[in-house]
């Protein structure tokens, strides 16, 4: 039988979007659609598609929006076994809005309701169940995103802890994922936290305009200057992305495909990247099963691929 341990844990919040079934103003919608979000959430359900064994740590409300995500995840493969419950804390959860675009596409606005949520109590004990223990012990790769320390401070720590663990033939994968209403008031505060997980990182992946607001440049050749720990740095815009593996560095376009909504496409294309690292395959052929991978996230409004 093939061996089914997870080698992707990803570290992060879930939430329920709730998008709406036809474009405009909120006020006007009378319907919504259910679907499974957030960062990691959505990579590790990539990952998972892409025949990559992947868990996720997290925490979800006891509620019927935690368990529809815990049932999502097991529907696409992914081990939630160290998704805690919260007995207290309900699970978070956001409004699409979307808006018609005149290319077709529609724009998608995030409304967000997740202020003490169960994923915000997220902490450094979240790692120390047995389970999350096990996990992580067998993980290849770990993976999270500039969102969990923005949540709260334990969640940050949570991050913290995961990151400085001993990694022995363990990779530590970073998206960026600037959020700045996450860190309105602070944001000096989460640049220099996330700027100090970019360093730490294996792999970290970031838009440029991201890059521009945290880092103070877009410019891929000044990122790899700036970011020289990573041994893979991979910078992504809507025409294409660069990637650098140690000084190597290759180039890529993004695949002309039919776009219907955005949100989601940057986590897919991690996923794909990531796959391709684990599987052995080249800088290009990573590039190229990302580009694969984030084609299926821009054909629906959900935020995750099928």
């Amino acid at each position: 039988m093939p061996d089914t341990t997870p080698r992707v844990v990803c570290l992060g919040e879930g939430l329920v979007a709730l998008v709406a079934a036809t474009a405009g103003p909120l006020e006007t919608c009378r319907t919504f659609h259910r679907s499974l979000a957030g960062a990691e959430w959505n990579t590790a359900i990539a990952l998972s598609s892409a025949g990559i064994s992947t868990a996720v740590v997290s925490r979800v409300g006891d509620d019927g929006f935690g368990r529809f995500l815990t049932a999502e995840l097991r529907a696409h493969g992914v081990d939630d076994q160290a998704v805690e419950i919260d007995p207290i804390a309900p699970t978070g959860l956001y409004v699409k809005e979307l808006s018609p675009r005149a290319d077709g596409a529609v724009e998608g606005t995030m409304h967000y309701y997740r202020a003490g949520s169960a994923a915000a109590a997220l902490s450094p004990a979240s790692l120390e169940s047995p389970v999350a223990v096990d996990l992580l012990a067998a993980a290849a790769l770990v993976h999270t995103s500039g969102i969990t320390p923005a949540l709260s401070p334990s969640a940050r720590a949570a991050q913290e802890a995961l990151v400085a663990a001993p990694r022995p033939g363990r990779l530590v994968s970073f998206d960026l994922n600037w959020r700045p209403a996450l860190w309105r008031g602070r944001e000096d505060e989460g640049r220099a936290v996330l700027t100090d997980l970019a360093h730490r990182a294996d792999v970290l992946f970031c838009t440029r305009p991201d890059a521009e607001a945290v880092f103070g440049t877009s410019a891929p050749d000044e990122l790899r200057a700036l970011f020289p720990e990573p041994r893979y740095l991979v910078v992504t815009h809507p025409a294409g992305a660069v990637a650098f593996d140690g000084a190597d560095r290759v180039g890529s376009e993004a695949l002309d495909a039919p776009v219907v909504e955005t949100i989601g496409a940057g986590d897919a294309f991690a996923a794909g990247f990531l796959a391709g690292v684990l599987t052995g395959l080249t800088l290009h052929g990573s590039l190229a099963r990302a580009h694969r991978i984030a084609t299926r996230a821009i054909a629906s409004t959900r935020d995750h691929v099928d």
